[in-house]
């Protein structure tokens, strides 16, 4: 029988090789489809992967001898070419993921050296989801699944900020000015037909609720012009009035000063006294806080269908 001293011996034995692969040859595939001789890159793209893909997968079906001792799939031929594909395809998600990270600035690689011994990481820990023994498996695969979803969580997180900075290039308001309350008890955010202008930040809420229809709510964040005359300072005082519009319905408008800008909730068309929750709308002006990345885009970038 074998001792568990020397099962945990196999472990290195058989995912060392995995990662020196790894280490050696994503590196090097990187580094010959950014050369000049690529042409505009299109080849680089994509003859140097596929060749890196074969190279690799041949490597890991015909190198790592110690693999068929550990990994019992990897003891026929056919069972190795698969256990092959399917270290290198979830090896490459994996690093995928960090590769994204580092993208985002949330990963320090350090240096060249450093990179490429990382390279390897992901497929070493996918080869060692297949060893015998439950510990070494749990361990492995916890440890791919975190690499997979920060990466993937800080990439999406980093596309979203890149997406909002673009949105903003055409207005004079700064990212932390851009803030929204939580909608109205019934309510929901019109999604994707909100509005940032030169100074103004404007989004609007439709009634989703049971019983007779509500009027839509309109919040907007807009440069305060009189803020300098009050010292800048905040100003928790919430204002109401009621404009009539050009078609004689009436709206109510509720506003407040803070930080320099205008904040203001308006509910169009509440011609009865009763037609909205004004606590409700009160809420929304004291409650408004800077958007995350997520809201932000959700209200001006219009739903795919």
């Amino acid at each position: 029988m074998e001792t568990a001293g020397r099962r945990w011996t196999r472990i290195p034995l058989a995912t060392g090789p995995v990662w020196l692969l790894g280490a050696l040859l994503i590196p090097l595939g990187h580094r010959l489809a950014s050369l000049p001789w690529w042409g505009r890159g299109t080849a680089g793209a994509l003859v140097v992967p596929a060749v890196v893909a074969a190279a690799m997968v041949t490597a890991l079906a015909h190198g790592p001898a110690p693999v068929h001792r550990a990994v019992p799939m990897c003891r026929t031929a056919v069972g190795r070419w698969a256990w092959a594909v399917m270290v290198f395809c979830g090896g490459t998600v994996g690093l995928a993921a960090g590769a994204g990270a580092r993208r985002a600035g949330a990963l320090d690689t350090g240096g060249p050296l450093s990179r490429a011994a990382l390279c390897g990481v992901p497929y070493a820990l996918v080869a060692a989801l297949f060893i015998t023994g439950v510990a070494v498996r749990v361990v492995s695969g916890v440890a791919l699944l975190g690499v997979v979803a920060y990466g993937t969580a800080v990439t999406h997180k980093a596309r979203q900020t890149a997406e909002v900075r673009a949105l903003m290039t055409g207005t004079s308001l700064v990212r932390r000015e851009l803030v929204l309350p939580d909608p109205p008890a019934g309510y929901r955010l019109d999604e994707g037909n909100g509005e940032l202008a030169d100074d103004n930040f404007r989004v609007r809420y439709v009634y989703t609720g049971a019983g007779r229809e509500r009027p839509d709510v309109v919040f907007a964040v807009r440069r305060d012009p009189g803020a300098h005359a009050r010292g800048g300072r905040r100003d928790g005082r919430i204002t109401e009035s009621v404009r009539t519009r050009g078609d004689g319905s009436g709206s109510i408008v509720l506003t407040r000063h803070r930080d320099g800008l205008r904040l203001t909730v308006t509910a169009h068309g509440a011609a009865r006294p009763d037609a909205v929750d004004r606590g409700e709308l009160r809420r929304m002006l004291r409650k408004a806080r800077t958007a995350g990345d997520g809201q932000v885009l959700r209200a001006l970038r219009p739903p795919v269908t």
